[in-house]
């Protein structure tokens, strides 16, 4: 015979029902933060391989531009 709803392991094992349920609510918003971070690293991640690139191709430039003076001296001294 089943015990009557007022019983107390029904009322248990409703609590722990509800427990577990605010539980896995919690961990799905800390999972969602987790997630949200992971997202943003990888933009930042991203950010900097680009200014890397950017820094690279402006020193590059500039050893051209110092590299084509050089040129042009030895031209005009010639």
């Amino acid at each position: 015979m089943p015990n009557p709803p007022m019983e107390p392991t029904n009322l248990v094992l409703e609590q722990l029902r509800l427990m577990r349920a605010e539980t896995n609510e919690r961990f799905d918003k800390v999972d969602a933060g987790f997630k949200k971070v992971d997202e943003e690293i990888a933009a930042l991640k991203n950010d900097i391989r680009g200014i890397k690139l950017n820094a690279i191709a402006e020193i590059y430039k500039a050893n051209l531009t110092v590299a084509s003076f050089a040129d042009l001296e030895r031209r005009l001294e010639a």
